[in-house]
């Protein structure tokens, strides 16, 4: 199957999933909107941004906030729906339920997509849309992936860090368990937050931004 294709099904599988989350969830909605800006505070300043914005807020909704007993919207769908899933649909949503947010150091070796993980510095190869685009060899970002049939696939990049922050968010990223989902998304996405930050904040360094220093 072609990655345009594979693209098309994942896409459809995210629709389906929120659309389902949106209606048994909604009394959730709004206080999981008011936890997300808690949590990444900087508003968008134009309309790409706000599309960024939607785009992070809905993939940690389905797949990073626990909802009931610990599980996420992703992993009650996946449960409810397993006996009436076909064998694609069950590989996608099994995928998306177990997808993991992190932030990776991307590298671009004769034509072959290589993401590292800050954090643990697994590596592994991995295939993305034709729409998306890495800005440039050893990158620094906030990216989302999911595995299916032994291939892996960026479903997202939600924004970059600054390669003087490396060594920061490999600290911080590394004090948190890996194993605890709830906990190391919270760790990814307030240091995506930094980022974001030291985007408004042009003028200051990025890393006086990631470690507190400056009054902003």
């Amino acid at each position: 199957m072609s990655m345009k294709e594979n693209s098309a099904i994942i896409k459809q599988g995210l629709s389906t999933l929120y659309e389902y989350a949106s209606e048994r969830f909604k009394d959730e909605l709004p206080k999981a909107r008011k936890e997300f800006d808690l949590l990444v505070p900087i508003p968008p300043v134009n309309d790409t941004e706000m599309r960024g914005r939607l785009i992070l807020f809905s993939h940690w909704f389905l797949m990073d906030r626990a909802v009931e007993s610990g599980k996420t919207p992703a992993d009650i769908f996946f449960q409810k729906n397993l006996l009436n899933l076909s064998y694609q649909e069950e590989a996608l949503y099994r995928a998306l339920r177990i997808s993991r947010i992190s932030i990776y150091g991307i590298m671009d070796k004769h034509g072959r997509h290589i993401a590292a993980d800050i954090g643990t510095d697994e590596r592994f190869e991995f295939q993305m849309d034709e729409d998306m685009m890495l800005q440039s060899n050893g990158e620094i970002m906030t990216m989302r992936f999911i595995t299916m049939d032994k291939s892996t696939f960026l479903l997202a990049s939600y924004c970059t860090h600054h390669f003087s922050t490396k060594e920061i968010i490999h600290d911080r990223l590394t004090s948190v368990n890996i194993f605890d989902r709830t906990a190391f998304s919270t760790k990814v996405f307030e240091l995506t937050a930094l980022s974001l930050k030291s985007r408004k904040y042009t003028w200051v360094e990025p890393l006086v931004i990631y470690e507190g220093t400056a009054r902003l």
